[in-house]
Formats: C-alpha cells, sequence, structure tokens
C-alpha cells in the first residue's frame, strides 16, 4: 500500500525533512500541511508581507526545494485552518485523515507543528482508531526532538542587544548634541574671544596701528590711524623695544626657539585652535609649550615697563591661559566620556554581526534543529521539561491561578511525593536509607519540617518556574486570562487540556516529578 507523508509546516525546515532525508520513514507522496492563513502556494516569500507571513513563505519554498531535490516523492500542498476553534480544527484534520488513509498509510510529521495542530492530529488519529474507522498502523505520528533551540538563542541575544543600543543610542546623542554644530563653536568661542584681546593688547603694548599688521586686527580705535597721537604711540612703541634691547645687552641671550616673534606664536596659537575642531577626541599637539614661549617673549620685551598697555597685556595673556586651561580641561572629559561610548559600539557591531549570522541560520534551516525521529504512542505531543510537565500538571487538574499560586501549588504537590517517598523507605531499615530517602523521612514525619522545606522550595522554584510557565505559553500549552480584580490568571489551552486527560500521572509521577524533586532535595542538601 502506497503511503503519504503529512509534514505540518510551522517556522522550521531542518526537522520536517530529517525524517525522509535521514531514511527513517519513506514516502510516496509528500503533501505539506500549511495554515490557510498563510500565502498562496508558490508566492515569492519577497512578494509578502514582512514577519510571520513572509517567513512562512520562505520556510515552504525551501522545504520544497530541499525535498524535490533530494526525494523522488510528489510534493504538493494542503490547507488547515490552524487558528480555528479547536472543535473546528478538529473536525478539518479529522477530514483530512480520513481522506488521505482511504488509499494510502499516512505518516504525520509533527515536529514543526503549533501545539494546537498537533492536539488536533493526536486526537483524530485516536478517534479515527478507537472508532474502529482505520487500523493503528495505518496511521504513524512522529516527531524530530529538538537538539538545537536557535530561536531561544538568537531572541535572547537580540534582547540583551536592544538594550544595550538603547543605551548606547542615548548617550551617543547627548555626546553629539555636544560635539555637533554650533555646540563646538559655542565651546571654543571665549578661548577665541580671549585669543583675539590678547592680539590687541600684544599691538597696543608693541605701539601697532592697523595699517602697519593688517593681518591681524588691533584693539586700536579708528581716529588714532594716521594722527599725530598714533604716530607717537608707535614711535614710543619701538622705543621701548630699543630700550628692553640696552636694558639686556650684559644679559645671557635664551636660545632662538624661546625667543620668537609674539605675534608668531599667537599665529600658530590661532592655527591650533582651527585644527582642534573635534571635542570627543583627545588633544593631539599641547599648546601650552607655544603659550610659554608667547610668555617668555613677551616678558622679555616688556617685562621693564608697568604702563597700562603692559599690564593689559599680561593681563589678557592671563585671562587666555585661564580660557586654554577651561578648554582643555572640558576636552579631556568629554574625549574620556566619548572613548567607553565608541568602545561599547564597538562591541555592539560585533554581537550584531554574531546575531545576524544565527539569524541567517534560522532562514536556511528553521528554528529548531534535529536530528533522530520519535515515534509518538501516547500522550507526548512534543518533549516537555520536568517544571514544565508538573506545572501543566498543576494547572489541567485545577481552577485557573494566578502564577505565585501556581508555583506553591506546585511546591504542594513535590512535598506530597516526598512523603511519599518518606513513607515508603520509613518502612524498611534505616541502615539502607539513602541521603535523599533520610531528608524524605524528617519530612514525612514532621510537619513542621516539611511545612519549612514547602516554602523554601516556593522560593527556591520562582525563576526557574518563571521560565517553564513562559514555555508553556510560548508553545500554546497555556495562556493568560485577565481578570478584573486581582492579578491575572493561568489557565490550560485546549492543547493542555488534551495532554493532561490522556496522560496518566500516577505513573508519570514516577520519573517526572520524581527528577524534579531529587535535584530540588539535592540542592537544599546542599
Amino acid at each position: 500500500m502506497p503511503t503519504t507523508h503529512l509534514s505540518v509546516l510551522g517556522l522550521d525546515v531542518q526537522r520536517v525533512v530529517t525524517p525522509l532525508e535521514a531514511g527513517d520513514f519513506d514516502a510516496d507522496r509528500v503533501r505539506l500541511v500549511r495554515d490557510e492563513a498563510d500565502p498562496e502556494q508558490g508566492r515569492d516569500p519577497d512578494d509578502c508581507a514582512a514577519g510571520a507571513p513572509r517567513t512562512s513563505a520562505h520556510v515552504a519554498k525551501t522545504v520544497i526545494e530541499q525535498l524535490s531535490r533530494r526525494h523522488d516523492a510528489t510534493v504538493d500542498e494542503t490547507r488547515l485552518p490552524f487558528d480555528a476553534p479547536f472543535t473546528e480544527l478538529y473536525a478539518a484534520t479529522t477530514s483530512l485523515l480520513r481522506e488521505t488513509t482511504t488509499d494510502s498509510n499516512v505518516h504525520v510529521n509533527l515536529a514543526s507543528a503549533p501545539p494546537q495542530v498537533a492536539a488536533a492530529f493526536y486526537a483524530a488519529r485516536t478517534a479515527l482508531v478507537d472508532g474502529g474507522e482505520v487500523d493503528r498502523a495505518t496511521i504513524t505520528i512522529l516527531t524530530v526532538p529538538a537538539t538545537d533551540r536557535r530561536d531561544l538563542a538568537a531572541i535572547s541575544d537580540l534582547r540583551g542587544l536592544v538594550g544595550e543600543a538603547e543605551t548606547a543610542a542615548s548617550a551617543l546623542s547627548e555626546f553629539q548634541r555636544v560635539a555637533d554644530g554650533p555646540a563646538a563653536a559655542a565651546v571654543a568661542q571665549p578661548l577665541r574671544i580671549a585669543l583675539s584681546d590678547l592680539r590687541h593688547a600684544l599691538a597696543e603694548a608693541s605701539g601697532e596701528s592697523r595699517g602697519q599688521r593688517q593681518s591681524r586686527p588691533a584693539r586700536v580705535s579708528s581716529s588714532r590711524d594716521g594722527s599725530p597721537l598714533g604716530a607717537m604711540t608707535s614711535y614710543v612703541g619701538r622705543a621701548r623695544e630699543q630700550l628692553v634691547d640696552l636694558v639686556e645687552t650684559d644679559q645671557p641671550r635664551p636660545d632662538p626657539s624661546d625667543t620668537r616673534d609674539p605675534n608668531a606664536v599667537l599665529d600658530a596659537l590661532e592655527s591650533w585652535l582651527d585644527a582642534e575642531t573635534k571635542l570627543l577626541s583627545p588633544v593631539e599637539d599641547d599648546p601650552h609649550e607655544l603659550l610659554a614661549r608667547f610668555r617668555t617673549s613677551c616678558e622679555a620685551r616688556f617685562g621693564k615697563f608697568e604702563d597700562e598697555a603692559t599690564i593689559s597685556l599680561f593681563d589678557s595673556l592671563d585671562r587666555f591661559e585661564a580660557h586654554l586651561d577651561a578648554y582643555l580641561d572640558a576636552r579631556m572629559h568629554l574625549s574620556s566620556a566619548a572613548e567607553p561610548v565608541s568602545e561599547t559600539t564597538d562591541e555592539l557591531v560585533r554581537r550584531a554581526d554574531e546575531v545576524r549570522t544565527r539569524l541567517a541560520e534560522i532562514d536556511e534551516n528553521g528554528l529548531v534543529g534535529g536530528d533522530s525521529t520519535l515515534t509518538l504512542e501516547s500522550h507526548t505531543l512534543s518533549p516537555l521539561g520536568d517544571l514544565e510537565a508538573t506545572v501543566l500538571h498543576v494547572l489541567a487538574t485545577g481552577p485557573p491561578r494566578s502564577r505565585p499560586r501556581t508555583r506553591r501549588a506546585v511546591a504542594a504537590n513535590l512535598r506530597e511525593r516526598a512523603e511519599h517517598h518518606g513513607i515508603v523507605a520509613g518502612a524498611r531499615d534505616e541502615d539502607s536509607w539513602s541521603s535523599f530517602e533520610s531528608f524524605c523521612v524528617r519530612i514525612a514525619r514532621n510537619s513542621e519540617e516539611g511545612d519549612r522545606f514547602e516554602k523554601r522550595l516556593s522560593n527556591a522554584l520562582r525563576p526557574r518556574l518563571d521560565v517553564a510557565v513562559e514555555a508553556l505559553c510560548a508553545n500554546g500549552y497555556v495562556r493568560t486570562r485577565e481578570r478584573r480584580n486581582g492579578r491575572d490568571a493561568l489557565e490550560p489551552s485546549d492543547a493542555g487540556q488534551l495532554w493532561g486527560e490522556t496522560t496518566d500521572w500516577e505513573s508519570f509521577c514516577e520519573t517526572v516529578v520524581d527528577d524534579v524533586l531529587r535535584d530540588c532535595v539535592e540542592r537544599d542538601l546542599d
């Protein structure tokens, strides 16, 4: 009898094609089961809306290409209402299985199926087999357990990246506000004014007029230009400099580099200020050497005089030096603040490249990876962790609960299991007790110690239970019901209820709950 392979498409590629590629199952026909809301068959992913529609179309295209290239079977598609109410989804799934089994055996790959779809296939198979419509061997339900959850790693990295990127972007925005545009000019403006005042004071002390040094503005009123008073000022200035030379004829002459023309030094300072415009960068050339030369030159030329022009010159020099120190101090603080921001940005770029690589892997292989095929013969719609199974049992067998009440119910469940082990161990010789059993005996025999253990469990399990609840919500087994008063309640979905109804919890406790309990006791003993 021919075989039809039904592969339910979610957001996965690799686990959908694994059973056929690995040779675990063979098929004469392959049908991809897609959501009715997905893009039309054969539509190019680039033509679909960004987000889930484009991703779904990409997955379908990749699966078809891989199966067509590596498998000789015919590949086509069928649709189911994934997001419809469970009764409608169940009816459509039953019709699909009934139709397909009329002329072939059926393999159903649920590796990529959303939980509610997996639950519908499981329930439909059970109904058809129990109703006698098909033999049990006619429909085989299988999955490929996940060995690599690329989606969770990528999402975790992206969340951390977004938070750090927002912090860095905020800091960079503030620095750019200071460093760019008029802010940079405003920071340097007091220093430029002080330099201009110093140039004017030098011209006054030297007796220069505007006409004599047009390359630099002189702080001399226009009424002096060409007037007898202006000529007298120029003559007195030259006489003062000649007198300085006569006074210093007997003094050792300093090194020529220390006696540069003070106007040339001011030109060099102005050139330095024009070049140093990046407030967020460290100062490369220290201008204090130029300023020291200027002071030495002025002291040699005018230091012997105490007239108003000389006093004004040295006052202007002191003001300029104070403004220069303030400017350099601001530059130092800004560059120091910019350095870690720059390093953080570089690290964000590096991490973004890593996340981009992971996202490329997801585009190529889907969200989850797995290697070996597993046939599902009982309640296991998808492998659940120990705590996830315990939480789902608590929610599926009781009223809706808030997260704290769920945590306390799980702790009470584990305590009951510990008391069971304590009663069983207590009936044997004490010498045969393990450390785990000795602990459980104390819990069973002392209610106060049991209460304390349950409270410790509730507190210790909080972060782990939060992760388990989020996983159950993400997989569709549990949903949150909003309430007007008080905290929102957790309750099982249709898939979660089906899981609870088809699970022999008493036998399941022998493995699942005991694993959790032993882990908790070992942590408590440590």
